[in-house]
């Protein structure tokens, strides 16, 4: 039931941020709106106002904004070339704007969990810092937990921190940008919370074992497990754990999930939830998020030479329901932080340049305004049945894989 209502929510949020985006820019420009849909047919709702039906599809994969953008049509539109890419752009640009937003809403008001522990360094991408420094001061001011460290950073943004390492104080100079975040995370310890049916679960780890080795590398943290599975090649990861004093073994085979390897396990620990102050929190989160949208035609373009391994790394209905229920139960920050995890895949995956996305018709519109006329009707015809096609094949290929995820973790 949660994961029904997850994946209603997500989506429904993520589908009608984008057609909003369409709609409205549309309307703004002067361009008639046929049809503004939520979900395919058949239609269980539809209700007409002025020019435009309203409309609620009983198939919720998605939604739909019916303007004619004059694409395909062979004669030159009323409306302005420019004014109609804003109009094809102004829906994966809404995809972008509910991702910061989601991620200010995570940073500013429901706040994220932070360990409540003394401000020990984990991993560390900050000149000066290594992993087991204590903090105890910032630029003068004692903090005794991450929140207060966190909070001091905040507000000196260049200054010194006083760090304890192998029992001797030191002094280490910092320097943060406006927009750039502190590049340590807190030392966590590797106590684990083993999930039901995953697959640490399932080769006989129990909530509270401690983990010491990960195929033979001694763990420092939980910073380094993850990394160790995450980066593991072979079949199953040799787990030395400790439990009730007495040392054991398991033999895991880690699962696929969100393009990464994981065995189902998450660090136990006492934490608190720490918010940001607003500007600071509005400033990370639009960073964040073009980050994110820079990130993912990064890892598109490097993909796409190897289909196989873009198939693998790609998720279709079942995944994104599976990881939205998933995610829903650990709490709203981490639902929030997933919806807006897919608004940018949704966003990047729109700004494709095949025919039948948004990026493929701003570049017949862009194609028109540079030529003075549109294209002919059936080279954009022959276009968008190439287009069609490669979607298809992806859509089957991507269903595919997610029908073996589901048959892989049965077995």
């Amino acid at each position: 039931m949660l994961t029904f209502a997850a994946v209603i929510v997500g989506l429904g949020m993520i589908v009608f941020f984008h057609e909003l985006g369409h709609f409205a820019v549309a309307k703004a420009v002067g361009l008639p709106v046929e049809r503004f849909s939520m979900g395919f047919p058949p239609f269980i709702f539809r209700r007409k106002a002025g020019e435009t039906e309203y409309c609620i599809g009983a198939v919720p994969l998605g939604g739909y904004v019916k303007v004619n953008l004059g694409v395909g049509s062979g004669t030159v539109s009323p409306v302005k070339w420019w004014k109609r890419s804003l109009v094809v752009l102004a829906g994966p640009l809404m995809n972008l704007v509910l991702a910061a937003f989601l991620m200010f809403t995570v940073l500013a008001v429901t706040g994220t969990k932070v360990p409540l522990t003394r401000p020990v360094v984990g991993s560390v991408h900050m000149e000066g810092l290594e992993t087991g420094d204590r903090i105890l001061e910032v630029s003068g001011i004692p903090v005794e937990d991450w929140a207060s460290l966190y909070d001091a950073v905040d507000l000196y943004r260049t200054g010194e921190f006083l760090v304890l390492r192998d029992g001797i104080e030191i002094s280490v100079p910092f320097f943060l940008s406006s927009d750039s975040i502190p590049g340590f995370v807190p030392l966590v310890p590797t106590v684990i919370e083993s999930t039901v049916g995953m697959p640490a679960y399932e080769a006989g780890m129990r909530s509270g074992d401690s983990i010491t080795t990960v195929n033979g590398v001694v763990l420092a943290d939980f910073a380094d497990l993850q990394r160790e599975v995450a980066a593991f090649q072979g079949r199953y990861i040799e787990v030395v754990f400790v439990r009730n004093a007495a040392t054991d073994t398991a033999w895991v085979e880690p699962m696929d999930y969100q393009g990464r390897k994981i065995i189902g396990v998450t660090a136990i620990g006492e934490t608190e939830t720490v918010k940001l102050p607003v500007i600071r929190a509005a400033k990370v989160s639009i960073s964040a998020a073009l980050e994110g949208a820079a990130n993912f035609y990064t890892g598109l373009i490097k993909l796409a030479a190897s289909p196989v391994q873009l198939v693998e790394m790609s998720g279709g209905p079942v995944f994104v329901a599976e990881t939205l229920g998933q995610q829903a139960g650990f709490g709203l920050s981490r639902f929030l932080e997933t919806i807006a995890y897919f608004s940018l895949a949704i966003m990047g995956f729109n700004l494709i340049p095949l025919p039948v996305l948004d990026g493929g018709q701003f570049l017949f519109i862009l194609f028109e305004g540079i030529r003075g006329k549109p294209a002919s009707p059936r080279v954009i015809q022959t276009a968008q049945q190439i287009g069609i096609f490669i979607l298809l094949l992806l859509f089957a290929a991507v269903i595919f894989r997610d029908i073996s995820r589901v048959v892989t973790r049965v077995r």
